[in-house]
C-alpha cells in the first residue's frame, strides 16, 4: 500500500495514495483524473486541503470507519503550516510518485539529438 505519514493538525496522520483513494477523490468530487492538476492550479486553496482530506480519510474509510476531520481542518491546519511546507510539499511529492511509480519509461524519448 502507498502511503505516507506527515505530521498536521497536530499529530502524525496516515495519507494512502493508489486506485482506491483517487477512486474515492474522483467520485467524491466528481471530476475526472485528467482534472486534477487543472483545478489544483485553478484554485488550489480548495483542491490541496481536499486532495490531502480525501488520501487522509481513506485510511478509515478502508476500516469502515469515519474520520474526526473534514476538508475544513485541512484547510485549517495547511493555513498554520503555510501551502509552501514542508508538509505540503512532501505530501505532494509522494502523490505524484505514486501516480508514476513503476511506470515503464519510454526510452524512445530520452534520445538526444547530436548536431
Amino acid at each position: 500500500m502507498k502511503q505516507i505519514t506527515l505530521n498536521i493538525g497536530g499529530q502524525d496522520r496516515v495519507f494512502f495514495f493508489g486506485l482506491g483513494f483517487l477512486g474515492n477523490l474522483l467520485e467524491k468530487e466528481n471530476i475526472e483524473m485528467s482534472e486534477i492538476d487543472s483545478n489544483i492550479n485553478k484554485n488550489p486553496f480548495k483542491w490541496i486541503p481536499l486532495i490531502m482530506f480525501h488520501s487522509c480519510a481513506f485510511g478509515y474509510i478502508r476500516k469502515n470507519e469515519f474520520p474526526d476531520f473534514d476538508a475544513l481542518d485541512f484547510a485549517d491546519w495547511i493555513d498554520e503550516v503555510g501551502m509552501d511546507s514542508e508538509v505540503i510539499t512532501n505530501f505532494f511529492t509522494a502523490f505524484r510518485n505514486s501516480l508514476v511509480k513503476d511506470v515503464p519509461e519510454d526510452k524512445s524519448k530520452k534520445k538526444v539529438m547530436k548536431k
